[in-house]
């Protein structure tokens, strides 16, 4: 009884409800650009900040936040905001969360 109390204690941790989720309290795009960065634009020792592939960043992204409203986050939605070609996608310069500026 105790082992599958454990269980059930590791399945909540490994998936968030939509009620435990993270809201942003931000255009999703600002959110998703500080990902972005992190793994295309910001190196440590000539590696990626964050190293990981875009499925594995949009499937962190939709699985523990919720846009302002609350609701689901769209994988396509932020599988296309992180895609290299789709800057316009990308929140524009004044509205941008800037991590060279922080770090």
């Amino acid at each position: 009884m105790e082992e599958q109390l454990t269980k059930n204690k590791i399945n909540q941790i490994q998936r968030p409800t939509l009620e435990n989720k993270i809201k942003i309290n931000s255009n999703l795009n600002q959110l998703v650009y500080v990902f972005f960065q992190l793994n295309r634009e910001l190196f440590i020792e000539g590696k990626p900040f964050l190293d990981a592939n875009t499925n594995d960043f949009v499937a962190l992204i939709c699985n523990n936040f919720v846009d302002k409203e609350g609701r689901k986050i769209s994988p396509d939605t932020v599988r296309t905001i992180l895609t290299p070609s789709k800057s316009d996608k990308r929140p524009k310069a004044h509205k941008r969360i800037d991590l060279d500026k922080m770090l």
